[in-house]
């Protein structure tokens, strides 16, 4: 098959994907999870410089925006794929454009953190998407994802516009294979109810964590290096034992 016509499947599938975007509106509980989510990352990952450039990757109407503005960083902007999320950004004052996640247009290493929170499950194409990450981000940056982890009680697998809802471990070797250093690698649940349920039923759903730092190739051997050898004298431990 020649270029032209990968080509042009290519662009019918991202035609067909893009029916599938819809609206994120704030809510109260995305938005109180905001609430704790970023001084959290003020505080453990961003520090004092309030001029870095921060991206929010599926930005929904702005209210990370808003926080991180309240928090005093100033070089803020975010993208989205919903035309109605874009304008509700924009109206709010901030800086925000229609960009899909895995054909950024920004210059290579443009900005020093993003910020992706429930949006990677949406990309079709999670290991292009993480090279994306990897480019558009400066060497020393930094990146906040959190995604659904798989098998909760939502079949978020089978909802529209969920195409990558993988479990940690996968979600890993991809990041590893991009040379990302995984600073956190984590878990937590929220307790959600069911509206669709006569009950009102409560359940719990299971997310994921990620903080990834990007590092020079020499800098990921020997983080290599160490983690192989902490590895081995863990395992002569446990045998001495």
């Amino acid at each position: 098959m020649d270029i032209k016509n990968k080509a042009n499947k290519i662009l019918k599938f991202l035609d067909k994907v893009s029916k599938e975007v819809y609206s994120e509106p704030d809510t109260a509980m995305h938005m109180g999870m905001i609430d704790k989510i970023v001084p959290d990352l003020e505080k453990n990952q961003l520090g004092d410089n309030k001029d870095q450039s921060i991206l929010d990757v599926g930005c929904g109407q702005g209210y990370a925006l808003t926080k991180f503005k309240e928090a005093g960083f100033t070089n803020i902007q975010g993208i989205t794929m919903s035309d109605e999320d874009v304008k509700a950004t924009q109206d709010k004052g901030f800086t925000c454009q229609k960009m899909d996640q895995s054909f950024m247009t920004f210059e290579n290493e443009s900005f020093d953190f993003l910020f992706v929170r429930h949006c990677l499950e949406h990309s079709p194409f999670p290991y292009l998407t993480l090279g994306e990450f990897h480019r558009v981000l400066k060497m020393g940056g930094k990146i906040y994802i959190e995604m659904p982890a798989p098998d909760n009680y939502r079949p978020l697998e089978y909802i529209a516009n969920h195409y990558s809802v993988m479990g940690a471990k996968q979600w890993a070797a991809l990041m590893l294979r991009y040379r990302f250093q995984i600073q956190v690698a984590t878990d937590f649940s929220i307790e959600l109810f069911d509206s669709n349920d006569p009950d009102n039923k409560k359940f719990t759903e299971k997310n994921l964590v990620f903080v990834l730092k990007k590092v020079t190739d020499e800098e990921f051997k020997q983080l290599a290096i160490a983690e192989k050898k902490a590895h081995q004298q863990k395992q002569d431990q446990s045998q001495e034992n």
